[in-house]
């Protein structure tokens, strides 16, 4: 059973040059390595994708979907395979409530640009196994740990059946020391119709993090969007791509 990364060599499809080579790995709108979706189509309707990282997990999932469920939005969940574990139900509440359940890594490994592609395989396969057992459909979208990204990473979605899926607009609400506002003042003013946008209802395993300040960023985003006669949807509404396997 593959479960840490395998170092990569200096080699092979590393042998670039070192801008290229941190682009291609840091970057979340880079396609050096291949077909990476990180925005949907502007065309219709003003519309952008709110998305979750890191859930299920309880304190930060369950508020999130409260206030969701008050405003009638839809959202994409990109959840990790050991959280869904620990918290079936709270998985089973987001696709009753007709959100997309979308695969995040069964670790969320920090060092994952470091694996090759049979370890990526394997974190995908494992969380798509935990997934089905809960919803009973298995996703076709994937989204790295921290959106970093290598050849390996495009070639395990792709033996897979996923498409990798980042985003173009970040507020960094998981850091520690931002707040509500900090988050709207990053994602208001910027936010144009066809965005994908990263925030975190959840915390990886192992690691503690108070989800407060996006929780109460949520409400006051959405709405905010609203005045300017933008909505909020599900990626595979944005894109076109496929939700679930099969």
């Amino acid at each position: 059973m593959l479960t840490t990364p395998l170092i990569l060599g200096a080699t092979g499809a590393f042998a670039l040059s070192a801008p290229i080579v941190s682009h291609g790995i840091f970057a979340p709108t880079s396609r050096v390595w291949g077909n990476v979706i990180s925005r949907g189509t502007s065309e219709g309707p003003p519309r952008v994708a709110l998305t979750f990282d890191d859930g299920p997990t309880p304190g930060g999932t369950d508020r999130v979907l409260n206030i969701l469920a008050e405003l009638k939005v839809l959202a994409t969940f990109f959840v990790i395979g050991r959280n869904v574990q620990r918290w079936p139900d709270l998985l089973r509440r987001i696709d009753a409530e007709g959100h997309a359940v979308a695969n995040h890594t069964f670790d969320h490994s920090r060092w994952g640009v470091f694996g090759h592609a049979g370890w990526w395989a394997h974190q995908i396969r494992r969380t798509d196994d935990v997934i089905e057992q809960v919803i009973g459909r298995r996703p076709a979208m994937f989204r790295p740990p921290v959106g970093h990204k290598t050849p390996y990473t495009l070639m395990a979605a792709r033996r897979t059946g996923h498409a990798l899926v980042t985003w173009n607009m970040r507020p960094y609400d998981g850091v520690a020391s931002t707040t509500p506002q900090r988050i709207l003042d990053r994602l208001l003013p910027r936010c144009r119709s066809g965005d994908i946008v990263l925030l975190h209802d959840g915390a990886e395993p192992n690691r503690k993090r108070d989800p407060s300040a996006t929780v109460e960023a949520v409400r006051p985003l959405i709405l905010g969007l609203r005045e300017r006669g933008i909505e909020s949807v599900r990626v595979d509404e944005l894109t076109g791509l496929k939700l679930y396997a099969g």
